[in-house]
Formats: C-alpha cells, sequence, structure tokens
C-alpha cells in the first residue's frame, strides 16, 4: 500500500513521521510532503521528501498572526511555493493509494490536490475544546476528506453531530515522546525547570527572555537545576548570542545560573518538576505527561498573547498564563513547593491530552481501510 502524508507543521511533521513509522513497520511504503520547512522529522525516519521546499520568515505562522508576519511570507515567496507545491501534489495523482493531512484545514486542501477520491484528515490544530470548527471548515472537511481522526473525543462528537465520518484513537503528538533514560547527571530529588524557548527563528529571543524568569527563581532557589530542550531547528550558538550567555559544552552559563542544553525532550520533560515555555506542541505533550506548564507571550510572530489564551482554553489549569517573566517566575516557586498543586494541573493535562497509541492504532485502522 502506498500512502503519502501532507503535513505544514514542524509538530505536524514529527506526528507525521511517527504515523509514517508506524506504517511502514506495517508494510506500506511511505512518502511525506512537508509544506512548511524541510522535514527534519522525517528525514530522520529515513522518510522520503517530495519538493519543493522552503523555510519562510515566519515558518508556517503568518497568516495566522497579522497582515505584517503574512506580508513577510508573501514577500518572500509564499505564493510561488503554494502554486508549486500544490503542482508537485496534483502530479502524485493515481500514484498513492491512500493520502494522509496532518495539520489544518489548509494541509487539507492541499493534499486534495493528490487525493481526489477523499483525504484521510488528521486535524492537529484545532480542538472543540479551545477553538470550535466554524460551518465553513466543517463543509470543507466533508468534501475533502473521507475520514478524520481528532485529537480528542469532544472534537469527535462535534465531526459526527455534523453528520462526518469520524473516529477517536487518541492522540498522535503523545506518540512523538522518545525516551532514552537519560537524566542530565541531574539529583532527582533537585527541583529542575524546563525551559521550551520554542522550534522557530524566534527560539533565541523567547529563550533570553525564559533566562530572566529561570535568573529571577534562582535568586530565590539557587539550588534549582534548569533546561532547556532545543529542536533540530535551533542552533546553541544563536541562543547563546541573544541571551549573552557563554557557552561551555552543554552547559550555558549566566551570573550565578547555568542551563543544560538539550535535543533530548522527552527525557528533560521526565526530568522536569515545572516547564517553562513559548511553545506550541511541547507545551501539549508537556501537559500530556503531566508537567505543569507556565507561559508568557513572546516577542515574535509564534507565542503571542491570542495563541497563549487559544493553547490555556486548550490545556485548562494545566497551563499557568501569565504576562511577564517575574510573573511566571512567582508561579515557578509556587510550585516547586506545593507538589500537590503540581500534580492536580498534571491529571488535567493528562486528561486533556489521552495517553500514547494513536499512531499504531490509527495505522491499524489506516490498512484495514486500503484505498477505500
Amino acid at each position: 500500500m502506498r500512502v503519502l502524508l501532507v503535513s505544514n507543521g514542524y509538530g505536524e511533521d514529527l506526528m507525521g513521521a511517527v504515523l509514517g513509522r508506524a506504517l511502514r513497520d506495517r508494510g506500506a511504503e511511505v512518502a511525506a510532503y512537508p509544506l512548511v520547512g524541510t522535514g527534519h522529522a522525517y528525514a530522520a525516519e529515513a522518510i522520503p521528501t517530495l519538493d519543493p521546499r522552503r523555510t519562510l520568515p515566519t515558518a508556517g505562522f503568518g497568516f495566522r498572526t497579522g497582515v505584517r508576519a503574512a506580508w513577510q511570507d508573501l514577500r518572500a515567496g509564499w505564493l510561488s511555493l503554494t502554486v508549486a507545491q500544490r503542482r508537485t501534489l496534483r502530479a502524485q495523482r493515481g500514484r498513492c493509494d491512500l493520502v494522509v493531512a496532518v495539520g489544518d484545514v489548509f494541509c487539507l486542501w492541499m493534499a486534495s490536490a493528490a487525493g481526489p477520491r477523499g483525504v484521510v484528515y488528521v486535524p492537529t490544530a484545532k480542538s472543540e475544546y479551545n477553538d470550535p470548527h466554524r460551518l465553513f471548515e466543517l463543509a470543507l472537511v466533508r468534501r475533502l476528506a473521507r475520514l478524520s481522526f481528532p485529537r480528542d473525543q469532544l472534537t469527535t462528537d462535534r465531526f459526527r453531530g455534523a453528520g462526518l465520518a469520524a473516529e477517536f484513537v487518541g492522540n498522535l503528538m503523545m506518540d512523538c515522546l522518545e525516551f532514552s533514560g537519560d537524566t542530565f547527571d541531574l539529583p532527582p530529588d533537585v527541583p529542575t525547570i524546563l525551559l521550551l524557548p520554542g522550534s522557530r527563528s524566534d527560539a533565541p529571543h523567547n529563550f533570553a527572555s525564559l533566562c530572566r524568569t529561570a535568573q529571577a527563581v534562582a535568586c530565590q532557589r539557587p539550588e534549582v537545576c534548569f533546561l532547556v530542550a532545543l529542536s533540530p531547528t535551533v542552533d546553541v550558538a544563536a541562543l547563546a548570542r541573544a541571551s549573552g550567555a557563554t557557552v561551555d559544552g552543554q552547559w550555558l552559563g549566566f551570573p550565578g545560573m547555568r542551563v543544560r542544553w538539550t535535543r533530548k525532550f522527552a527525557d528533560a520533560l521526565a526530568r522536569a518538576w515545572v516547564v517553562v515555555g513559548m511553545a506550541g506542541t511541547a507545551h501539549e505533550q508537556a501537559a500530556g505527561l503531566g508537567k505543569p506548564v507556565v507561559a508568557y507571550p513572546g516577542g515574535g510572530v509564534q507565542f503571542t498573547a491570542k495563541f497563549l489564551h487559544m493553547q490555556a482554553r486548550l490545556l485548562s489549569d494545566a497551563l499557568v498564563p501569565v504576562r511577564a517573566p517575574e510573573q511566571a517566575a512567582e508561579w515557578v516557586l509556587r510550585l516547586i513547593d506545593d507538589p500537590e498543586e503540581r500534580r492536580r494541573r498534571g491529571r488535567v493535562g493528562q486528561e486533556r491530552m489521552g495517553p500514547p497509541g494513536a499512531a499504531s492504532r490509527m495505522a491499524d485502522r489506516l490498512l484495514a481501510r486500503g484505498g477505500r
């Protein structure tokens, strides 16, 4: 069975890759088309990708965050890139038994060029908890998707109530976490805070801001350890330049504080007591692992006040939204000293995100359906 995965975002690529691995393990021939960026997650799984691919200034957030950001992407060639990508997808007609769109309704529309008989839709960006699907979006899903796998039961019920074929098999995000058991040589009984600056071009600026929170915490609790988890798209040297840190191997040094950097995101989450960040998918995965998240708006195009508000509605009490680094530090100190509050917020996150295992269940369901 030949399957084409189409995704439009870094987190979406991760979810597409983990689904692709599950499909390939079951004998399917898998290819992918990452519409945003170059598809690091697919490369890591040795899943072949289509072209053209390009990273635009806002990394896919331009048309979600306002006119100025959208103009940046337009000037950088978003329109010509989209036309070329649509042409590539149209050329895949008849070459695939199944096309799967992992992302939003724009991704679904793009994927439909390769799957005129209907696309399997995995809507990762929206949930009825925080951003209910509008009537025109449901109409688009009805027209273009043969089956949908929403990210939670509430959204699945909404799809079914609108007469759409939908099944809930779990949330692919929770299958993207791979643990190696690394503890970073940090004592297990010492409070550890994980910083998440995001995966896009504003990550260095975000990290500099998050370090203000970390330094405020360190002033009050010098025994606290700090980790920062970096995606493959983020350069350590750029973080150091933006924050004024010195780099010593795996450590970023500041006056009175050090931060251990790693690309082992899942292991860093497992070790953390509390997460402080300006991220998208990573916050949701943290909540799903039972880690309370403290967050405030960044200065870039991704983690805006609007985005934070939507994420807080999605994650409920698993996420503490604040306005500034100093407020974040106050909440971190409070959570460090209140294990019951940490556990309570952690349980909320686990309930909202659900358990792992969606990739296996989804792959089994897709292969059982075949090309139908």
